[in-house]
C-alpha cells in the first residue's frame, strides 16, 4: 500500500516528462519535414535581397551581371547543418526575376539589343 503511495507521487512527474518529450520529438520531426522548403524560401528572400541591393548600388544591370552577383549564393537554418546554395544562377534567376517583375520591384527594358534590370524606387 505504501508503495503504491509512493508511485502515485510521481505519476503527474513521469506524465509531465513523456508529454515534454512528445512535444520535442514533434516539433522536430514538422521542422525535418518542412525545411526543404523553409530552405528555398530563405534562398529566394536572400537572392531578391542580393540583387536589390546590388541594382541600388548600380543602376540597371544585365542578366549576366546579375549572375555574377549571385554566384555562390547560399542559405542556412539556425541549428542546423542542412545548406542550400545557388550553382546554376541562370536558372535561379529565370524563377527570381519575373517574380520580383510580377511584385513590381523591378523593371526590364531593352537597349541597344541588350535586356537591363532596373530597381523600382
Amino acid at each position: 500500500m505504501e508503495l503504491l503511495k509512493n508511485l502515485l507521487q510521481y505519476l503527474p512527474y513521469i506524465l509531465l516528462f513523456a508529454i515534454a518529450t512528445m512535444l520535442i520529438y514533434g516539433w522536430g520531426l514538422w521542422r525535418s519535414l518542412h525545411q526543404k522548403q523553409d530552405l528555398n524560401n530563405l534562398l529566394t528572400s536572400k537572392g531578391i535581397s542580393k540583387i536589390k541591393k546590388e541594382l541600388k548600388r548600380n543602376g540597371k544591370m544585365t542578366k549576366k551581371e546579375l549572375a555574377d552577383c549571385i554566384q555562390g549564393l547560399t542559405a542556412q537554418q539556425p541549428f542546423s547543418k542542412q545548406r542550400i546554395g545557388v550553382t546554376n544562377p541562370t536558372q535561379f534567376l529565370d524563377s527570381l526575376l519575373p517574380y520580383m517583375e510580377r511584385q513590381e520591384m523591378i523593371t526590364k527594358t531593352k537597349e541597344n539589343g541588350k535586356v537591363y534590370y532596373y530597381l523600382i524606387h
